[in-house]
């Protein structure tokens, strides 16, 4: 007799049940590489406290001991109703997500979507993406991690791949010969451009440009939905964002009148002794220039010799700073970690 599957489109007041919180911990009861999950974080996740609960809608479903998954329907910029999938984790059995899936599409249809994407918390301001490849070690910040069968059972259930990402890890004295340009570009100076250590006074203090800045790059995201900046300042903190504050290098950028030019994120992985470049992001009107070698550079060297290896963490293989890493990792060491997003036709049902 097959176990019920307990669903609820989320409600003020809702709380995640004992048994939803119970299959993260059952699934990576023997991996020794799992970060943990705690309920206190996830129970704050999915309560009024979350900005998303004001502009999106929320439904949860499980098979008690077998696997959960969680929905959420937001507007796009078009205007679009976009659900996305997350929070899935689940044993190695198709018919169990079979039934949820075909759950969550019924439910996606009733909202105005046409197609579902994932995984992706909530939006792509959190975590999203799919490990494709089996871990070898823990995760950095930041980094998905789920056993090698999602995939197989995501194609399984027809789902197709939507965007492909990677990182990318290689010996720092290696990835140093990198050759970046030295001559000024177009009408901006290297010396028009000052770059002071990111720390939570100076992100406070330049907010408002920084959420201006990282939502219009983040806009170009597969499953982007319109953020609020509630939604913006509930993922990028002064707590969540400690890992770039402790980190080395990591800073924002400034014009020649004072006004935010770009930033720059990295991450230290103390396990892996590892040096990680995060994000790059650069103003419009300032990227034809050396900004992004100077950013580049300050990356580069900014980690000393306790930190023997470098990386640049979830690149999009058809985004800007790719060409960058391919480039500047080409010993037979480099590590490859390969991740994705993937799509299904929510107006065909799942047989």
């Amino acid at each position: 007799m097959s176990r019920p599957l307990i669903e609820q489109e989320w409600q003020a007041g809702d709380t995640l049940e004992r048994e939803f919180l119970g299959i993260a911990p059952q699934i990576y009861a023997h991996d020794p590489f799992w970060p943990g999950e705690e309920a206190t974080v996830m129970a704050r996740q999915f309560s009024a406290a979350n900005p998303f609960m004001q502009q999106g809608r929320v439904w949860t479903g499980y098979i008690r001991d077998c696997a959960r998954l969680a929905g959420f329907a937001a507007l796009n910029a078009a205007g679009e109703t976009v659900v996305n999938f997350g929070y899935w984790e689940t044993i190695d059995n198709r018919i169990p997500n079979h039934r949820l899936f075909r759950a969550l599409m019924r439910w996606a249809r009733a909202q105005g979507a046409s197609r579902l994407i994932g995984p992706i918390n909530f939006s792509t301001l959190g975590k999203f993406r799919l490990r494709l490849d089996t871990p070898t070690c823990a995760p950095f910040a930041g980094e998905p991690y789920n056993p090698p069968w999602y995939q197989h059972l995501l194609g399984q259930m027809g789902f197709q791949p939507l965007a492909r990402y990677f990182s990318l890890f290689e010996e720092a004295n290696v990835v140093r010969q990198l050759a970046l340009p030295e001559n000024d570009i177009g009408r901006w100076r290297a010396a028009d451009f000052s770059l002071q250590p990111l720390t939570p006074a100076l992100w406070q203090a330049h907010h408002e440009a920084l959420y201006t800045l990282i939502t219009r790059h983040f806009a170009k995201n597969v499953g982007w939905t319109i953020s609020s900046e509630a939604l913006f300042d509930w993922h990028f903190n002064v707590d969540t964002l400690q890992p770039c504050f402790d980190a080395p290098g990591s800073c924002l950028a400034f014009g020649p009148q004072g006004d935010v030019a770009g930033l720059l994120f990295n991450l230290a992985d103390k396990r892996q002794q590892t040096g990680i470049f995060k994000t790059i992001m650069i103003v419009p009107r300032y990227r034809r220039s050396l900004l992004y070698a100077m950013l580049v550079r300050r990356f580069l060297f900014s980690f000393d010799a306790q930190w023997p290896r470098l990386g640049a963490a979830l690149l999009n293989w058809k985004g800007p700073t790719t060409a960058t890493a391919l480039r500047a990792s080409c010993s037979p060491n480099k590590v490859f970690h390969h991740y994705g997003l993937y799509y299904r036709d929510v107006r065909h049902e799942l047989l």
